[in-house]
């Protein structure tokens, strides 16, 4: 019997069998990277078994033929699991490792049109594994009889359970280390239902990757197959970036340092390690000697991709470009910076939109994304998300200015470290100037004695000190025209000058205050902020950058976007009161190169009325501890020398976590944690025997909300504005292309902007774009469309 899985409006048709052995075969070497090839074998060759039924066979062909669809709801994803469950399930405490197996694959195959909650983390709702195996709105013993009877029999069915069960038992294992446990006695068994919330997760991403690029290819007739990378691959990237780096000059002090570290990077990269540290001074060249650990790495280890993680955009944009500059032409290199699609997967979706979902699974080589989009791929809810997490499995991930992640997200953050180290094989590289202790906190890292890549990072720092840091914060603080005289007071000595503030709106005012002080001055004033897209501050810097070579006065105001990432030297620094760590950043753009004997950065405090950081508790709790530590230093000089200290750093770090009252990512609606509700979840209901309780499905929506605070959004800067215009056009439109050249001319909005007045949204790709006369080529987006008070 010929049941469709898919169908087209040209009349070709693509069976429930070959639709499934196909998903099966697709994910079969990401399966295997893991150790659960069985485990996911059972998932995929059985996650649309509910399609060989009459019914569901006339939805198909009636939908794909371009027909409306008008007798009810057909269900099929829920009858893979309820096969497994009835099959196999134990209702008993004695077998738990066969229970856990069941509901591992039933879930897997229940969620791949979208997540639920096994429990709801509030009393009162039905368990939602329970809930769809008792769904019976469909023909279950139809779709049942010609699947043993057509794609898989019982017999190969209960071989690969068996295998599952082992390699289920294998992780159980693992999760039940006692090197896992908290230092304070948490229990194994939240570290345990943790994990298996992150293998279902995997696992699903890699039946959704296989589903969607199975659909899209026999819908759109082109077969796009999965990259890894491999021996040969790797082994061009490591001859061609060994070429390029013998032209480096090593005629100063610090380019002789800055080519030890890089030497030490490479002869590390022979070192096994899941989970290793790269501290490094600022300055002293730690992209580039990371990249090249890393593809020197994936050669030796035979890894998949690279992922380079930072945690703003601004840091990508420049490193993004430097990575490429060091791979071969013909490496694929992938810019991850923002979602701009927001549409919701359904089988039936013509061509135009099918598209989208081959950008969407990370299939590169080396991917550059952000921190928010690395961690969406872990916990959001979408399945746009989910569908990139199976990109990471046997990568090199890293993940720079690690001392940026928040607190309330450091739990998470090591947990999923330790589950892609140690389960998905990857090699995790932790990158910082300012190394934060994660080894010594709750769900601490599982760091060996021999995970620092660069040993003497003490020395290095010492010899490599460029700059003297002067706290000059007053009561009461600054106001934006006191910022602007303290810096033309600096213009009389200084030709280049750098002040690094707060907030977008902090960064206007300064600037605004100096632009009217400086007007009868020959003098470069430059203004820097994420309101600004990123191709729009890549030609700001580069142009900045020439001004400075050639011998130009430049101010320059930023938020702290410039503060990391970006390869540029300031004879002096001002950078307002912030977290230790950020100044220290901050730093690292005063006299970078050694061009004066010392460089001087001066903090100051801004009052609330120009910088208000209230509702930005990192950075808020980040001054308080910094205040702290410059009123120690004031009463005791003799202990720390000033802010660069390595013990001052080290302060910093134990006040700053001293100041946060929750130690997790909370849900206030739910008086809970995100990672309480993916593991034992004790706020949800327990009238059920499921041995798994995540509200995974909750959990993704709630880090959703909490994460993705902005929407992307294509603004009219240069190229950006064609693009636009090709959105709009009629006729055929390469979506891929768009996508990947929109990158560079996204901004991020918060939800609560995107007014009509100037948001347009694309009906057919739900890119949003902002409408001409709101993006200024100064200060870039804007909610004032007469702009003339920019210009004093």
């Amino acid at each position: 019997m010929e049941y469709a899985a898919h169908f087209t409006e040209d009349g070709r048709l693509q069976t429930v069998k070959e639709h499934l052995i196909s998903v099966a075969e697709k994910g079969k070497r990401d399966s295997e990277l893991i150790n659960m090839p069985s485990l996911y074998y059972l998932a995929a060759i059985l996650h649309d078994m509910g399609k060989n039924t009459a019914r569901s066979d006339e939805y198909q062909r009636t939908v794909g033929s371009g027909g409306e669809w008008n007798k009810g709801k057909v269900v099929h994803s829920n009858c893979g699991g309820r096969y497994i469950y009835e099959k196999f399930i134990k209702n008993n405490d004695s077998d738990k490792t066969n229970n856990y197996t069941v509901e591992i694959i039933s879930s897997v195959i229940m969620s791949h049109h979208g997540l639920f909650d096994f429990d709801y983390p509030k009393s009162g709702k039905e368990n939602g594994f329970v809930k769809k195996i008792n769904n019976t709105n469909y023909d279950y013993n139809e779709c049942k009889k010609l699947t043993l009877d057509e794609v898989i029999s019982e017999k190969e069915i209960d071989e690969l359970y068996l295998n599952a069960k082992n390699e289920v038992n294998e992780f159980l294992n693992f999760c039940s280390k006692d090197e896992d446990k908290r230092k304070d006695g948490e229990s194994i068994e939240r570290i345990k239902l943790f994990n298996c919330s992150l293998l279902i997760r995997v696992l699903l991403s890699i039946l959704v990757d296989s589903d969607h690029s199975d659909t899209a290819e026999f819908v759109n007739r082109i077969e796009r197959p999965k990259l890894y990378g491999d021996a040969e691959l790797w082994e061009k990237c490591c001859n061609y970036f060994e070429e390029k780096i013998k032209l480096f000059n090593k005629d100063t002090e610090l380019n002789k340092i800055r080519a030890e570290i890089s030497d030490k990077a490479l002869a590390y990269s022979e070192n096994s390690e899941n989970i290793v540290r790269m501290t490094v001074p600022t300055g002293g060249g730690k992209t580039i000697s990371s990249l090249r650990y890393a593809i020197h790495h994936a050669k030796k280890f035979n890894k998949n991709r690279i992922f380079y993680v930072a945690p703003f955009n601004s840091i990508l944009e420049q490193n993004y470009n430097e990575i490429k500059s060091f791979l071969p032409d013909d490496v694929s290199v992938l810019p991850h910076f923002g979602d701009m699609l927001y549409c919701n997967y359904n089988e039936s979706l013509a061509t135009e939109q099918n598209i989208k979902y081959m950008s969407e699974n990370w299939n590169s080589y080396v991917i550059a994304t952000s921190m928010v989009q690395f961690l969406n791929s872990l916990f959001d809810g979408k399945i746009s998300s989910i569908r990139r997490m199976r990109g990471l499995i046997n990568s090199v991930i890293i993940i720079d200015e690690v001392q940026s992640i928040p607190y309330e997200f450091i739990r998470l953050f090591n947990m999923a470290m330790k589950f892609l180290a140690y389960i998905c094989n990857c090699t995790i590289v932790l990158c910082t100037a300012t190394q934060p202790p994660f080894e010594h906190m709750d769900y601490c890292l599982r760091l060996d004695e021999s995970c620092e890549m660069i040993n003497d990072f003490e020395d290095y720092s010492e010899k490599m000190r460029r700059t003297r840091i002067i706290d000059k914060t007053i009561p009461g603080g600054y106001t934006a025209d006191n910022v602007a005289d303290f810096l033309h007071s600096l213009s009389e000595d200084c030709r280049t000058i750098l002040c690094v503030v707060n907030t977008k709106k902090a960064a206007f005012e300064v600037f605004k205050s100096a632009k009217h002080l400086f007007e009868d001055e020959k003098i470069v004033l430059v203004h820097l902020s994420t309101n600004m897209c990123p191709e729009h501050r890549a030609n700001v810097i580069k142009n900045m950058k020439d001004e400075m070579k050639n011998g130009k006065r430049v101010l320059c105001v930023s938020t702290q976007l410039i503060e990391a990432g970006v390869d540029i030297s300031f004879e002096t620094v001002v950078r307002s009161l912030a977290g230790t760590d950020s100044i220290v950043q901050a730093a690292g753009r005063c006299n970078r190169n050694a061009e004066r004997d010392i460089g001087y950065v001066y903090i100051l405090n801004i009052s609330n009325e120009y910088e208000n950081v209230s509702s930005l508790k990192s950075i808020q709790k980040g001054k308080s501890a910094t205040i702290g530590l410059l009123k120690r230093i004031k009463k005791k000089p003799d202990e720390y020398e000033d802010l660069l200290d390595l013990k001052a750093i080290k302060k910093f770090y134990i006040d700053y976590y001293k100041n946060f009252d929750k130690k997790d990512l909370y849900v206030e609606d739910f008086t809970c944690s995100i990672f309480e509700m993916l593991s034992t979840n004790e706020k949800g209901s327990y009238h059920t025997k499921t041995l798994l309780r995540a509200a995974m499905k909750t959990a993704g929506e709630c880090f959703e909300v909490i994460t993705d605070i902005n929407e992307s959004v294509l603004v009219p800067y240069k190229d950006g504005k064609e693009l636009i215009s090709e959105l709009l056009s009629e006729g055929y439109k390469d979506y891929d292309a768009i996508i990947k050249k929109a990158q560079r001319y996204l901004i991020g909005l918060p939800k609560n902007k995107l007014k009509d007045s100037y948001i347009s949204v694309d009906k057919k790709t739900g890119i949003r774009f902002l409408t001409d006369g709101y993006y200024d080529e100064i200060y870039g987006f804007s909610e004032n469309p007469n702009l003339d008070f920019c210009y004093f």
